[in-house]
């Protein structure tokens, strides 16, 4: 396994290399890392997280098979996918399947854990003030904005030390996080993929939360 000069080792390729929707459970607590240009980093503990299939699943950026824009949704597991959205937001997804399956897992909202400053910063415009800590980065948009993460990562191998890997929870972090239970309910913004797709409960989140990108329903 390697070591970063956070001291953060990242997770293995094996824990991405399981179905989409459990890999979105299990990166809940999971740390992203950040390391800027000037060797420092910043770190946020993944809390919401949303599941997306292979070419069956008619909300995939997958339905329409392998293009240049989608080529790391294909694999392998633990790269990073990047898109852009609405030409504004760039978005962070974790590429993980089982058995040569096709899928990734969008990080919807990270709470912020070290190098806070950095994080505001970039989601800070000028002459306005920045977020609270908690919402830097809640929302897919603000992940990629508070975390630097443009189109020049996507294919990023998240399980070496580089510019953005994945790490472990600290010890008893994912339980603490976890007591309440996990939320679950209906992915976001795929009306489009029509009933029976855009109804399952593939988003993910560390109930009530105060950096989810929206509240879950008390009943998810």
């Amino acid at each position: 396994m390697h070591e970063s000069r956070t001291g953060l080792s990242p997770l293995p390729r094996s824990f991405f290399t399981r179905p989409t929707i459990e890999l979105a459970v299990a990166l809940l607590g999971v740390r992203l890392v950040r390391r800027w240009e000037d060797g420092t980093a910043s770190v946020g503990v993944i809390v919401e997280t949303e599941a997306y299939g292979g070419p069956a699943d008619r909300a995939s950026h997958a339905r329409a098979g392998p293009t240049r824009r989608n080529a790391a949704m294909f694999g392998p597991p633990g790269h990073a996918y990047v898109y852009r959205v609405y030409g504004l937001h760039t978005c962070l997804n974790v590429v993980g399947a089982a058995d040569g399956g096709v899928g990734a897992v969008l990080v919807r909202a990270v709470a912020p854990l070290e190098g806070i400053v950095a994080l505001a910063v970039r989601r800070t415009p000028p002459a306005r003030t920045a977020p609270p800590r908690a919402r830097l980065a809640a929302g897919p948009g603000n992940v990629g904005a508070a975390f630097g993460i443009g189109l020049e990562l996507d294919g990023t191998d998240l399980t070496a030390p580089g510019p953005l890997w994945l790490a472990a929870p600290a010890a008893g972090m994912r339980e603490a996080l976890l007591a309440d239970g996990v939320a679950a309910a209906a992915r976001v913004g795929v009306a489009y993929a029509g009933a029976g797709w855009s109804d399952r409960p593939w988003r993910f989140g560390v109930r009530d939360h105060a950096s989810l990108s929206r509240p879950f329903p008390r009943s998810g």
